[in-house]
């Protein structure tokens, strides 16, 4: 298959199933948040979905991107199979392990994440998502390994759909925020089964095999530590407010948080057709020059996305949401940004991955991770949640700088001036909006365009060939 139509075709599927996914519950946050006018309930639940979001990763033991990159290390079947039972026969042991632990110390983590013994039984409901989650891991891998786009559309919607139907019956019956942490279980045990009764022959076919295990680790194990990363750089914000500001300070921030993964939208549909893509291709000879291209054209897409959005986002707050929850929006810009540098870094740093040496994205992660951890102590004091959406936005710039520093003297990316001049104008901007034309609409809006303007010019080439094609084809319909 062309290389650009696999990549286009895996990004649009992908893209659309991961989309469908998150549209859904964007689309319903003002009904939940109605339904829900106590903020603090919505933010404790974002605290247990926090808390799945450590555990899960942790039970996975970096074995998914391992995984992958082993399963196209050989054509032989066979080999393939071993490659999803050992991963399989691992997994579950570390899942069974971490859901133990967390049971065993539910006080102390309730005391950890909470600021108090009181959702201790939050916490072993949270041992059991991470459980479902970390099994669910390498069952559903082979379906995307194989590239079937269709499976992953109809599970998606039907999943979706049904949790949040099942959320707001639970809600009206008086069931709080344990209404959407029961509907978020419970699809995952069905989503869990609906992949194994598909994939099932790659785990009863294959055998646990001693050398594939020492080759997943070597990938995997330098890669914990890199989703522990993410976790922090995703919830310590979360912990550090509920701990320092409290459960209704979350819940503002965690709908500004909700509001901004309509960026997760774009990154969604990256991730998910990326690593076939580049794992697929990652033999070929220009490999480094089409990743690089890449990178331009995903990073001038992502930083233009955030320019046209941020004199919005207000006006869309204040339309879809009441009381409380309507403070959000000062948090949305930066939180929206932060998923789209993540898909830059990813470009990049799966070069390390490709060449073996993926401690380096590890540890260009902990330093940005460190810079997190210091800003949100800092800047939450300073200026609430304002300051830990700052520092997200801010680590993730200096993790995504790291990279193309390293990336660059490695040969393992080219960056041109173009984009460049991209990233730069990216601080320019938030500084301007925020500081000199601050509760300004009509000039938010009106320096936005002229930013807009400059985008078009910088890549002029591309709009005008892009023009041409579309031209050519209307002509021949």
């Amino acid at each position: 298959m062309n290389r650009k139509k696999l990549f286009i075709e895996n990004i649009f599927a992908y893209g659309f199933i991961n989309g469908l996914n998150k549209i859904i519950p964007f689309l319903l946050l003002p009904v939940i948040t109605r339904m829900l006018p106590n903020a603090s309930d919505f933010g404790i639940y974002s605290m247990f979905t926090t808390i799945v979001g450590f555990g899960t990763p942790l039970a996975v033991l970096g074995l998914y991107d391992a995984m992958l990159r082993e399963y196209f290390e050989k054509e032989d079947m066979q080999y393939k199979y071993n490659v999803t039972t050992t991963t399989q026969r691992i997994i579950i042991f570390s899942s069974i392990s971490i859901a133990s632990i967390m049971l065993i110390l539910n006080r102390s983590l309730s005391s950890l994440f909470f600021g108090n013994v009181l959702y201790s039984n939050l916490i072993m409901v949270a041992g059991i998502g991470v459980l479902l989650g970390a099994l669910l891991t390498p069952i559903q891998a082979p379906t995307r390994m194989q590239n079937q786009r269709k499976v992953f559309i109809a599970s998606g919607l039907i999943s979706a759909v049904v949790t949040y139907a099942f959320a707001i019956i639970l809600i009206y019956y008086g069931l709080s925020y344990y209404s959407l942490i029961y509907s978020s279980i419970l699809s995952t045990l069905a989503l869990l089964m609906f992949f194994w009764v598909r994939n099932s022959v790659f785990f009863t076919k294959g055998r646990y095999d001693k050398k594939i295990a020492k080759e997943l680790f070597k990938i995997g194990l330098p890669l914990i530590p890199t989703f522990l990363i993410y976790w922090i750089y995703n919830s310590m914000d979360k912990i550090m407010i509920t701990n320092m500001l409290g459960t209704l300070d979350l819940g503002i921030y965690s709908i500004g948080s909700k509001m901004a993964q309509i960026s997760l939208l774009v990154y969604a549909s990256f991730a998910g057709g990326w690593q076939y893509f580049a794992f697929s291709t990652m033999k070929d000879k220009d490999q480094v020059q089409l990743n690089s291209k890449i990178f331009e054209y995903l990073g001038a897409l992502a930083i233009l996305s955030f320019i046209i959005i941020y004199p919005v986002i207000p006006l869309v707050f204040k339309f879809l949401f009441t009381g409380d929850y309507v403070s959000g929006y000062i948090v949305m810009p930066y939180l929206f940004l932060s998923p789209l540098l993540l898909m830059l870094f990813q470009v990049a740093g799966n070069q390390f991955l490709v060449v073996k040496k993926s401690i380096l994205s590890t540890i260009s992660l902990f330093i940005g991770a460190i810079i997190n951890i210091i800003l949100n102590l800092t800047l939450i004091k300073l200026i609430g949640i304002e300051g830990a959406a700052i520092a997200t936005l801010i680590s993730y710039l200096v993790t995504l700088f790291i990279v193309i520093v390293i990336s660059k003297k490695m040969k393992l990316m080219i960056y041109g001036k173009r984009i460049i001049s991209v990233l730069l104008i990216l601080p320019i901007y938030i500084i301007v909006q925020r500081l000199v034309f601050v509760d300004n609409t009509i000039y938010q809006f009106g320096f936005m365009l002229t930013v807009f303007l400059v985008f078009m010019i910088l890549f002029r080439f591309e709009i005008n060939l892009l023009l041409k094609k579309i031209k050519g084809n209307k002509y021949r319909v």
